[in-house]
């Protein structure tokens, strides 16, 4: 069975632009942030996921001093020790691309609550900098 598409007039295109989603442009390149998860436990995955970039034409970066997020400490109640274990990660990212990340969970760590994390912190902006970028795969 062949997919037929319909035509949809301009007007009503408009009046559904709310419902529609909007995909940015394509990225020359991005980070992929493994995570600890990943790495340690299921490194297929990431290897899978920098081949299916590579595939649509993106160049991927690998930091190669990536390690955790700070999300097992923080939900552990301890905001301190995530904070440190976070900051260790901030300057992998010096470049405005985007930072594509495997595990959802990591991936809503960094987007998510970082910003809190960091707030009122010196590193607050480069967090939340970080955290604008992050694209879950």
């Amino acid at each position: 069975m062949q997919a037929r598409f319909i035509p949809v007039p301009q007007a009503r295109r408009e009046e559904m632009s709310d419902v529609i989603k909007q995909y940015p442009a394509k990225p020359a390149r991005v980070y992929f942030y493994a995570t600890c998860l990943v790495d340690l436990f299921y490194p297929e995955v990431g290897l899978a996921g920098i081949q299916l970039l590579e595939r649509e034409g993106i160049e991927v970066i690998f930091p190669q001093h990536q390690s955790c997020c700070g999300q097992p400490a923080f939900t552990s109640g301890q905001p301190g020790e995530a904070r440190e274990v976070a900051r260790s990660q901030l300057g992998l990212f010096d470049q405005p691309w985007p930072i594509v990340v495997p595990s959802g969970s990591c991936g809503g760590m960094i987007k998510h609550h970082w910003p809190t994390l960091f707030a009122g912190d010196a590193d607050e902006a480069r967090a939340c900098a970080v955290a604008g970028r992050v694209v879950e795969f």
